[in-house]
């Protein structure tokens, strides 16, 4: 009489009636049951038009009834609604038991009874109503999907679209996640208007967004239609798709408003929607707000509500040609809504300059579901080409009934002649051409009448890689097999990581049982992928199966037990989201009992879903006690090794990418008439660069892998020193990444000309083996407005498009220095900074094992000593610069050891020059201060000289070049000033050998606007810190040419010779006073800015110091005339030589001097 739920629900009414102490069956114990029923009321709500909760108002659930021993009688009111509920049955059957009593027949009699009505305070239903209601209710439930029914269909849609779409697993899962969520309550929803769904795919061309489309339509058993958005591109073509009015000639209805209107329920592709004209796109703010749009032809809407739409487009480049620049990696690409919206929102056509999609479709847009698909990986592009392979074999062998067999490594050199950034697109049109070239090359070999014989004979055509001829280079054959075991992370509990590094060979073990241990390894090792035990610490747990889980035939992604294996997962991805992770789902054979938990397709799927997870492997080896074990570990290993083959042909194939290198290779037929089979041949596989279509125009070299090394560089040791840490990141990022530490943006160079900076970047780029683009900032400041910027954008498009490299901006300070933020002062370079601060902030995001690291060098202050003082003048760099690089570092001048190794390598191979050692010495220590750009012009300019003399290159003209380079040319003057001259250098130098320290050289050859001079030692000038003596001892040095003057000559023969000396004792006697505090009676009070300010002259205190730097001048100068009086025959002696051989070295000087003495202590100065 009843269906199986209408049963239930009548003896819970007979329970609700014995429990109540009733000894018939009544209308109020029928409403508790109903109110217990969540099904029941549902319907009984709807019936009586008031909402659930207005219903479990009226009948309040009551606590769960005793179950009734036995039969009750019906009172009348049940007897009266059951004859009603069967004449409702009769008039109304259910269509899968015509001949029963059916819940919802219960319901509507229950909502037409007077009395059942009076005991809710209700209206009762009229019967017609009644009637109408329940039709309605059975042609509802005959549309809407049975939940089993819908979610096996769609799981085994999941399943074939995963083995027919490659590559784009999230996108799968988030597609089938998509049409669940609209089916499971749509035919319930009649208040909604837009469509069923809509899904936006957005991606590069030609990785599976239409194809995925199409195929998933497939499944969806509905009429299907595809728009090609580029046929709507005109301001007008959007007519196409709603008609045309009658008014105009050649009037027609819309070809989407016709298709809708006939196919309610359709599936719509609008493939390339950017490509579409903007008055096209506007139609979508209907069809996706209102759910309708208007036919033209016919002046009628057409509802949308029931069709599923799918769009398509290219838009959003910035996310997948910058993965990670804006949070979305390839890892969890399909989880970043507002980002991808975003994406589209802000992306403009450049046919227009407007965006391609306004902000009100992207607003609609946010309520479907769009989803990132990725770029196609090497091996998923095998695949493609595999597929296109088999198919034009098949299409060949139906139509000449010749089987045609592919060698298995012949699709993976058609993706590598493609370069492996090609889409799967071009590589199918291209398997194809290349598979009918090839017969076509073959058939030319024939003439007409002797082809037909010979293809005639032959029964298979294979293509073949002749591997003992093209994989006999080490490089090419690195591409399709490892030379190392592959090194694999273990992150599971100890028994199972201590069973396969036992037994599992033929792999690189490298284990971990924590999440800290993992990190480590990750964080120190070159690991080639992780195999994660997703139920990591099973051993901890009470039972393998938590309470959430047991209830479950498929675990929750977020059930307790995997709480420690999810969030490993995660921190791998965040920090290196490009490390392949693969499950490990442990199958343990032999036993069902649910105590051993897996990986079943619903939790790798879940995990696909959330990121991080490439694969699942499935192993049955959990024991080595068990039988066959062997056979279980052996299918591990295969599985392991064949897995890694296929990453590392993946990481050859993005090296080659990086280096824009292509394999090419060349093809000869061969006829086997005795095994009638045609082969042809792939052989001298090598690579090519193919560079890419928008650097055609730069020179090859501006992206090159430089051979430089450090050892290359001579002096800047301390610089090498600190850019090892930055080589190091540069080998290897993803040790970084798994650290959790923030990635370098980059290095600033600084230091003055010709200290090797330029050279330096080249021996990064170089120790690193990766990409080097150099660029002179000078390059960015043009007379074109806005060049500049969009050259700093190209530049770093170019380095993203080579990665991981190396961008070096030479002259930095070109575009670097301090902002005016004065209209139209530097505007240009301004603009250019912007763009290269705003490109550098970009970096943070790039993707991990792909860095772009930026280094640049200048002659410019870094950071000056007071940013608010009138030294921060134009060679200064901007502040703001400065701060985008993760380090400064100094490039000083090359110290005596450096320039006395350049010296002795650039003059060992000069022809008919042998220097002896001590020159070299002597060379190198009068050289200091120059740069390795002085010395080598200096012989440059010698062996000009030799070749004007026309004699070979001497030490004397090495000399006089060195001297030319550092002061000028040289200048004759009389006798009578040589003297002085000698007289005043002498007293330097008698005074510096006082002090402590022997003088390199000392001369009295006039240059430029010097007389002559005397050097100090290098090691006096490195010195870290000065005592008070050191000073003082310095000021009488300087004092010592004025000193010799009055000591020969009087007052009489000062001359003007003396006043940069007076200048330097002065400075040193004021910084004593002002900056040193090693003055007593001016204390330890530190003034160094009243030299800087020329309001401070007159000031009291800028007078008090004057007194008191003049008092310790006086001091000194008595002191520096007494010494050289008691030094006279030296200084004498020094002089007279000076005079004689114009240039003193120091061997000389140990000649005519004492051996050095403790300097000569002048008393206390009284100040």
């Amino acid at each position: 009489m009843f269906t199986e739920r209408a049963q239930r629900l009548v003896d819970t009414a007979k329970d609700f009636a014995f429990s109540s102490g009733a000894s018939h069956l009544n209308l109020k114990a029928f409403l508790a049951a109903i109110a217990s029923k969540s099904e029941a009321g549902v319907l009984l709500a709807d019936v009586l038009g008031v909402s659930p909760a207005a219903l479990r108002s009226a009948c309040p659930i009551l606590p769960e009834p005793a179950a009734c021993p036995g039969k009750l009688a019906l009172d009348e009111g049940v007897i009266r609604m059951l004859q009603a509920a069967k004449e409702l049955a009769q008039e109304v059957p259910d269509p899968h038991q015509p001949a029963l009593i059916d819940l919802p027949h219960l319901a509507t009699a229950l909502a037409s009874s007077s009395e059942a009505c009076l005991l809710m305070s209700m209206t009762p239903m009229p019967r017609d109503a009644a009637v109408s209601r329940l039709a309605a209710w059975y042609e509802k439930e005959a549309k809407t999907p049975d939940i089993r029914d819908l979610t096996e269909r769609l799981r085994q849609m999941r399943m074939d679209l995963l083995t027919r779409v490659f590559g784009q697993d999230h996108a799968v899962h988030a597609f089938v996640e998509g049409l669940f969520n609209a089916e499971v309550v749509a035919a319930a929803d009649a208040k909604r208007r837009a469509p069923r769904a809509v899904f936006v795919f957005a991606g590069p061309p030609g990785v599976g967004k239409t194809y995925l489309a199409e195929t998933g339509a497939s499944y969806l058993d509905r009429p299907f239609r595809r728009f090609d958005m580029s046929a709507y591109s005109g301001h007008q073509q959007n007519e196409e798709l709603v008609g045309m009015s009658k008014s105009y000639r050649g009037a027609h209805p819309g070809v989407l408003t016709e298709f809708v209107e006939k196919n309610p329920d359709a599936v719509l592709l609008f493939d390339e929607i950017e490509k579409a004209h903007i008055n096209t796109i506007h139609l979508f703010l209907q069809i996706l707000d209102a759910g309708t749009l208007e036919d033209k032809f016919h002046e009628r809407n057409v509802q949308f509500r029931d069709t599923t739409i799918i769009l398509t487009t290219n838009a959003g480049a910035k996310l997948y040609d910058r993965p990670n620049q804006n949070g979305v990696n390839t890892a969890n690409a399909s989880f970043h809504r507002r980002t991808i919206l975003d994406a589209l929102e802000t992306e403009r056509d450049p046919r227009t300059g407007e965006p391609f999609f306004p902000p009100a479709i992207c607003s609609r847009l946010a309520t479907g579901y769009p989803v990132l698909f990725n770029r196609l990986r090497v091996n998923e592009l095998d695949l493609v080409v595999q597929a296109e392979l088999n198919r034009v074999g098949s299409l060949l062998e139906k139509q000449y009934y010749k089987s045609v067999a592919f060698s298995e490594l012949l699709s993976l050199c058609l993706v590598l002649r493609e370069g492996a950034r090609s889409d799967a697109r071009t590589l199918r049109a291209q398997a194809e051409i290349f598979v009918k070239t090839e017969i076509f090359k073959f058939c030319q070999l024939f003439k007409t009448d002797r082809l037909e014989d010979v293809f005639a004979r032959m029964d298979k055509v294979r293509f073949v890689l002749d591997k003992s001829d093209g994989l006999q280079d080490a490089e090419i054959a690195r591409l399709f097999e490892p030379t190392e075991q592959p090194r694999i992370l273990l992150v599971a509990d100890s028994d199972i990581t201590a069973l396969y590094a036992e037994h599992v060979t033929g792999i690189d073990w490298r284990c971990a049982a924590s999440q800290d241990r993992a990190l480590e390894a990750l964080s120190v090792e070159e690991i080639d992928m992780v195999l994660l035990d997703i139920w990591l610490g099973r051993s901890e747990l009470a039972s393998p199966l938590t309470a959430t889980g047991e209830h479950f035939d498929h675990t929750p992604a977020a059930a307790r037990g995997l709480d420690k294996g999810q969030e490993l997962l995660r921190k791998i991805r965040d920090r290196m989201p490009n490390m392949p992770v693969f499950l490990l789902a442990l199958a343990d054979d032999g036993e069902d009992d649910g105590e051993t938990p897996a990986v079943d397709d619903e939790l790798f799927a879940a995990c696909v879903r959330g990121g991080g997870a490439r694969g699942m492997l499935v192993s049955r080896f959990v024991d080595g006690m068990v039988p066959d074990w062997q056979d279980h570990r052996d299918q591990l290993a295969a599985s392991l090794l064949a897995t890694c083959r296929r990453l590392h042909r993946e990481k050859a194939a993005d090296g080659l990418a990086q280096e824009r290198k292509t394999l090419i290779f060349d093809t000869v037929p061969h006829v086997d008439a005795a095994g009638r089979e045609i082969s042809i041949r792939l052989r001298n596989l090598r690579l090519a660069r193919a560079i890419a279509a928008v650097d055609a125009g730069e020179i090859l070299e501006d992206v090159e892998r430089p051979g430089t090394r450090f050892e290359d560089v001579i002096g800047a040791d301390s610089a090498k020193e600190e850019l090892k840490f930055f080589i190091d990141y540069l080998k290897n990022p993803r040790r970084f990444a798994a650290l959790g530490l923030k990635p370098p943006k980059g290095v600033l160079l600084h230091g003055p000309p010709g200290t090797g900076k330029t050279m330096l970047a080249r021996a990064v780029a170089g120790e690193s083996n990766i990409a080097f683009i150099a660029v002179s900032a000078t390059n960015f400041v043009t007379q074109w407005q806005g060049s500049g910027p969009q050259s700093v954008r190209d530049l770093f498009a170019r380095a993203r498009r080579y990665a991981p490299a190396i961008v070096f901006i030479d002259e930095i300070d070109a575009i670097g220095k301090v902002r005016s933020g004065t209209p139209g002062a530097g505007h240009g370079e301004e603009m250019a900074l912007n763009a290269l601060l705003t490109e550098m902030d970009g970096f943070t995001g790039t993707a991990p094992d792909r860095p772009v690291f930026v280094l640049s060098a200048t002659n410019f202050k870094v950071q000056p000593e007071d940013q608010d003082s009138p030294e921060r003048s134009s060679r200064t760099l901007d502040p703001a610069l400065v701060r985008r690089f993760s380090r400064t570092i100094l490039v000083d001048l090359p110290d005596a050891a450096a320039r006395r190794k350049y010296l002795d390598m650039r003059l060992r191979d000069v022809r008919g020059l042998k220097i002896p050692a001590s020159v070299i010495d002597l060379m190198a220590e009068k050289s200091t201060g120059m740069s390795i750009a002085n010395l080598e012009q200096a012989i440059e300019t010698a062996g000009r000289s030799a070749m004007k003399k026309g004699t070979e290159l001497t030490v004397d003209l090495l000399m006089e070049a060195l001297d030319t380079i550092k002061d000028g040319e040289a200048k004759e003057w009389s006798r009578e000033f040589l003297q002085s001259t000698a007289r005043h250098e002498a007293g330097h130098t008698v005074m510096y050998w006082l002090s402590g320290w022997w003088t390199p050289e000392v001369s009295i050859i006039a240059r430029a606007d010097r007389g002559g001079g005397m050097r100090r030692a290098e090691a006096e000038t490195r010195r870290e810190s000065l005592t008070r003596d050191d000073m003082l001892a310095a000021i009488r040095t300087t004092l010592g040419g004025r000193a010799a003057e009055t000591l020969y000559y009087g007052e009489a023969g000062l001359t003007t010779g003396a006043s940069s000396d007076l200048e330097s004792a002065t400075q040193d006697a004021r910084r004593m006073i002002c900056r040193y505090g090693m003055i007593q009676e001016y204390g330890i009070l530190a003034t160094p800015e009243l030299f800087k300010y020329a309001e401070a002259i007159s000031s009291p205190i800028y007078q008090r110091i004057n007194e008191i730097a003049s008092k310790i001048l006086n001091e000194q100068m008595e002191q520096t005339q007494k010494q050289l009086a008691e030094n006279r025959q030296h200084l004498d002696a020094i002089a007279n030589a000076l005079l004689e051989k114009n240039r003193l070295y120091r061997v000389d000087l140990e000649k005519l001097l004492p051996p050095i003495k403790a300097a000569s202590q002048p008393p206390p100065a009284t100040t």
